[in-house]
């Protein structure tokens, strides 16, 4: 499941407190550019769609379209460093460690 860190929540909750509608959720889904090479679009919606994942988000609700779901499974939605111009990205989650060995 996707997680998404705080600094990311805090800069997707400022984008939404700018929006006009009153969304007051994102939902993660694909889409193409001018030149038709495709990209993460972030959408504010009111709920999710049908089939939509949740997020492991805290704060805010955050649902991935389904067609991204089991891609984006693994990932950790961070904030990029300062002067990146592309404000997010994606970064691999930990591997969850070995269980501690116990004594017997």
């Amino acid at each position: 499941m996707l997680k998404v860190t705080d600094a990311t929540v805090s800069l997707l909750q400022r984008l939404l407190d700018q929006d006009a509608n009153t969304s007051t959720r994102i939902r993660i889904e694909p889409g193409h550019n001018g030149q038709g090479e495709a990209l993460i679009t972030f959408r504010p919606v009111s709920r999710p769609h049908v089939g939509d994942v949740q997020t492991l988000a805290e704060n805010l609700d955050v649902f991935v379209a389904p067609e991204l779901a089991d891609t984006l499974a693994s990932y950790v939605l961070d904030v990029a460093t300062p002067g990146n111009l592309i404000p997010l990205v994606l970064r691999a989650q930990p591997e969850p460690s070995e269980p501690a060995a116990r004594a017997v």
